[in-house]
């Protein structure tokens, strides 16, 4: 039986929080914040820039979001 949809989103939140949990997935996702700006403004002159940087400040910020617990969620899994 194929695993329903809510299922398949925890499993995969589960999988970014073992990930970027770990020393090592917490000094990527710093060098991630770092580079794609994610506290700093996205604006450029140049739209077509503008709309890169806010692509890799989007992807940063969905890593964070998965790694915050659900309110469904326990703190330890």
């Amino acid at each position: 039986m194929a695993k329903k949809q809510e299922e398949i989103i925890k499993e995969v939140r589960r999988n970014y929080q073992i990930v970027f949990g770990s020393k090592e997935g917490a000094a990527v996702l710093a060098d991630l914040e770092n580079r794609t700006g994610i506290h700093t403004s996205t604006f450029d002159p140049d739209p077509y820039r503008s709309a890169n940087l806010e692509g890799m400040r989007a992807v940063t910020l969905w890593i964070k979001t998965m790694l915050k617990p659900q309110p469904t969620e326990k703190k330890n899994g």
